[in-house]
């Protein structure tokens, strides 16, 4: 099949000449409203057909769904949902005419909030809205109740317009079942039963559940991969291994009855394997980058065959298998040369194209493409009050740490710098914090702070994502020890450029980033002007008991990252490595904000602090959002935030 690639590039070469081009603008002053508000639109879809884009809009009334014509900015609301509880995690078309809406809602149980993920079916004109979800029985338990709300989409199977398959728990089985579901009716028909604690189902490219991932009964730590050749066969238990010990084994596909996994086996970096679950061996190396781990498969329009691989070099990357996507894909690259782009969506036939258009100063931005016309233009951009300013550039960097790891990182300079003169830096450490990492992609908060003539420093320490398995595996154990060091380090690297102003430096961080913030505020106390913890963990003994006392995968993951809180050397640790109990070592003022309906790190951490703060007499201030998350991706919370950031910022480095 041939494609008219190269009589599109003098087109295209034009559009991005005349598009936002932030190096020629104006030096404005900008301020938190443009940078706080959440992304314009998100997840943009391109119909099976061509003929639809059906993407997110978040407003200040809430996130909607929207519809509109290929290539037309005119967008049509097909649903809305409900501010300060819904927030869409994915869009999903299972014919041309209808829609699947993955959205979820934090949910309280005893002391502690879950996600709880809802999907609806509704038709590109708003109509025949039907909620897809499964019955509870009213004899079952508050736990079995709970976990009814997990519904997870298998397949949108694209050769049936009416149905999709989805894993949700099954009273009967008392384990997640498959059940085929009629997209308009909301029947669900179960396919079989499960009994092997299987919690996670996946099917082949002909839409047969071929194998799935478990749990070891009695040994929930024991992930079991069961596998079957045919419809007609036994499910066969053909994996059996304890998390984190060994190489890693994450099957994603199958394909020709082989497994395709994701192992760090042999190059000490995850890699694509394909893998022969008859004779219980790998069999080929599928792909693997020489420097960086792969972050998953790429699919193609129908979610099922697998078109390549993507990984995070300095931005986000992709790696085609087939020569037709390969050409598409360094086409658009050579056109769009200002910027970094990828392929985003596309139709069925490959013919309407959705691309991703961004730098490390400049927003990301929709751009589409219509093989067929020889035509493309701009759509619209997630930023758009951010579309030509002057924004920062972000470098990389790399350091030797003191016991000669290399680490790698980001150094943000304000734009503007008048000659000689040393900007206020803000170190800024990423969350995770193992397998995490920050790359070069335009990133909202980074900007946000240079915006205010910040310098920001962005260490990916040992444990960060992306560097292979030796790089991961060092940051074990390392909470406020070796991954803390690094980030001193980076300071230390970084002043000794003499660019910065040393005398104003301020912590900032997100997650575990605030958790980093409150360790440096105890253990550095001389050489912070400030602290900010946003979603912080100010009590790591505390978590880490909490997280631990659950059973399977999760207390593995304590005990191997963090360590054993019910070792009395390692509880003593991790106390002597939480900023709740170090308060007397503490002398700069402390910013903390946190959301109510955080599930991941309870708002406690942060509550708890401020109130052992206050009696300890320090300078400290909290801000507690009701309704909001652990991203604050709710519009008027994350303005709210961003306000009292600037103005914390203003107060303590100006």
């Amino acid at each position: 099949m041939k494609t008219p690639y190269k009589t599109l590039l003098l087109l295209v070469s034009l559009l991005c000449g005349l598009s936002f081009t932030a190096h020629s603008a104006p030096k404005q002053a900008l301020s938190y409203q443009q940078f706080a508000h959440l992304p314009m639109v998100q997840y943009a879809r391109v119909s099976p057909d061509g003929k639809h884009i059906v993407a997110v809009l978040n407003s200040v009334n809430g996130p909607s769904v929207v519809v509109s014509k290929f290539a037309d900015t005119k967008l049509s609301s097909i649903a809305q949902l409900t501010k300060n509880r819904d927030r869409i995690d994915n869009l999903y078309w299972v014919n041309n005419n209808r829609v699947l809406i993955s959205a979820s809602q934090s949910r309280k149980s005893g002391k502690n909030r879950y996600r709880v993920s809802s999907y609806f079916a509704v038709n590109i004109d708003g109509s025949e809205v039907m909620p897809i979800k499964a019955r509870k029985n009213k004899s079952a338990t508050t736990w079995e109740q709970r976990w009814v709300n997990y519904l997870s989409l298998i397949s949108t199977l694209p050769h049936d317009d009416e149905h999709v398959l989805v894993q949700v728990y099954d009273f009967k089985d008392k384990a997640n079942a498959v059940f085929k579901v009629n997209i308009y009716t909301n029947k669900f028909t179960k396919l079989f039963s499960n009994t092997y604690d299987v919690y996670r189902w996946f099917a082949n490219s002909d839409d047969i559940i071929q194998f799935g991932i478990g749990s070891k009964k009695n040994a929930p730590e024991v992930t079991q991969i069961w596998f079957k050749n045919s419809e007609a066969d036994e499910w066969k238990m053909i994996s059996e291994r304890k998390v984190f010990e060994g190489d890693t084994f994450t099957p994603v596909l199958v394909k020709d009855n082989k497994l395709w996994v994701i192992s760090d086996r042999i190059n000490h970096r995850d890699a694509l394997w394909e893998y022969d679950p008859v004779k219980g061996e790998y069999t080929k190396e599928i792909y693997s980058n020489d420097k960086y781990d792969i972050d998953g498969v790429v699919y193609a329009q129908d979610r099922k065959t697998p078109i390549g691989v993507r990984y995070t070099a300095h931005y986000d990357e992709i790696h085609y298998f087939n020569s037709q996507e390969q050409s598409l894909s360094k086409t658009v690259k050579a056109s769009f040369k200002n910027y970094h782009t990828s392929i985003a969506n596309m139709s069925l036939d490959s013919k309407k194209v959705l691309i991703l258009a961004e730098n490390d100063n400049s927003p990301t931005k929709y751009f589409w493409l219509d093989l067929n016309k020889k035509s493309g233009g701009f759509w619209f951009s997630r930023y758009p009050s951010l579309e030509g300013k002057m924004l920062a550039k972000k470098q990389p960097f790399t350091f030797k740490a003191r016991d000669g790891m290399e680490i790698y990182g980001y150094l943000t300079m304000p734009v503007g710098l008048k000659s000689g003169i040393k900007p206020p830096f803000i170190v800024h450490p990423h969350g995770g914090p193992i397998g995490v990492r920050d790359d070069q992609g335009f990133d909202y908060v980074t900007q946000f702070l240079a915006a205010q003539g910040y310098a920001v420093l962005q260490t990916n320490f040992r444990g960060s994502g992306g560097y292979g398995k030796n790089y991961l595996t060092a940051g074990y154990k390392g909470w406020g020890k070796k991954m803390q060091q690094d980030v001193y380090d980076s300071i230390d690297w970084l002043e000794k450029l003499n660019i910065v102003d040393n005398n104003k430096t301020c912590f900032v961080g997100w997650s575990y980033g605030g958790y980093a913030a409150l360790t440096a505020a105890f253990q550095k106390p001389n050489d912070f002007n400030c602290i900010i913890s946003i979603a912080g963990i100010s009590d790591l003994e505390g978590m880490a008991s909490h997280e631990s006392s659950y059973r399977g995968s999760l207390k593995e993951q304590v005990l191997k990252e963090i360590g054993d809180p019910d070792d009395d050397i390692v509880n003593k640790e991790l106390k002597s490595l939480s900023a709740i109990n170090q308060l007397e070592k503490i002398k700069s003022p402390i910013l903390l904000i946190h959301g109510r309906n955080d599930t991941q790190v309870h708002y406690g951490q942060s509550k708890n602090f401020y109130k052992a703060a206050k009696k300890a007499n320090l300078n400290v201030k909290y801000i507690e959002f009701k309704y909001g998350t652990h991203y604050l991706d709710e519009e008027q919370n994350r303005l709210d935030a961003f306000k009292e950031i600037e103005l914390f910022l203003h107060e303590y480095l100006k």
